[in-house]
């Protein structure tokens, strides 16, 4: 029931961090592959001399950047969903926590009381 409580607590964090995941895939995704890219050029010619040479270590390093700068890109829009659905979410908070604490039991608490 603790977890229940707490799953109800936090749900403004849920939605932000939702909302968040969507507008990544409307707005974050293909800037984070670009920019990542463009940060593996770079460091493929810095390490090998020329980025346009077909070596697999150089489309490693650029596929890498990719990569990199899609993840970097994702952590950002979650972690800055979860905090604005956090701070949206704290003036509701005395109305989850009475919804929390006044949520009814699950069946299965019910029917172990019952049986007692």
């Amino acid at each position: 029931m603790n977890t229940r409580r707490n799953h109800i607590q936090l749900l403004p964090t849920y939605i932000g961090t939702a909302v968040s995941f969507l507008t990544y895939l409307v707005l974050g995704a293909v800037p984070g592959i670009l920019y990542g890219g463009y940060m593996g050029l770079v460091m493929s010619t810095a390490l090998f001399g020329n980025a346009a040479e077909p070596s697999i270590l150089a489309r490693i390093v650029t596929g890498g950047g990719m990569a990199l700068g899609l993840f970097a890109s994702l952590f950002f829009f979650l972690v800055i969903g979860a905090f604005v659905g956090t701070v949206v979410g704290l003036p509701f908070a005395p109305i989850l926590r009475r919804i929390a604490e006044g949520s009814p039991q699950p069946v299965e608490a019910k029917a172990q009381i019952q049986q007692q």
